[in-house]
């Protein structure tokens, strides 16, 4: 008598569900490479508008005794800022940077005194 001989492999049925699930993995690591892509950009834009508040800060501090209100547009990022004399020695300043993220609008306000030499 002859024995029928196994044949080693995978069926069908576990190639499709193999190629499911590998499936299901890509489109899982696609789309967070996209989300992280979106953020890094966000993130790229407030790092922006913030060495545009710390220039503008820095500039209206150097210029204490004649700093005044006024806006720009820098790279994407409009800035706006206001000096207030809060006494004879020190001002009170206000920046405020806005731009466009991919989720909308945003906008940003740092605010200081400094003292006046």
């Amino acid at each position: 008598m002859q024995q029928a001989s196994s044949t080693a492999g995978y069926t069908l049925i576990e190639t499709i569900i193999a190629l499911l699930v590998f499936s299901v993995g890509g489109l899982a690591l696609t789309s967070t490479a996209a989300l992280i892509g979106r953020q890094l950009r966000v993130d790229d834009l407030r790092e922006r508008a913030t060495r545009v508040a710390v220039s503008r800060l820095e500039a209206l501090r150097a210029g204490c005794s004649g700093a005044s209100s006024g806006s720009e547009l820098v790279r994407g990022v409009q800035s706006q800022w206001s000096a207030t004399a809060g006494d004879s020695a020190h001002v009170s300043l206000v920046e405020t940077v806005s731009y466009v993220s991919w989720n909308g609008p945003r906008t940003d306000t740092y605010r200081a005194v400094v003292r006046c030499r």
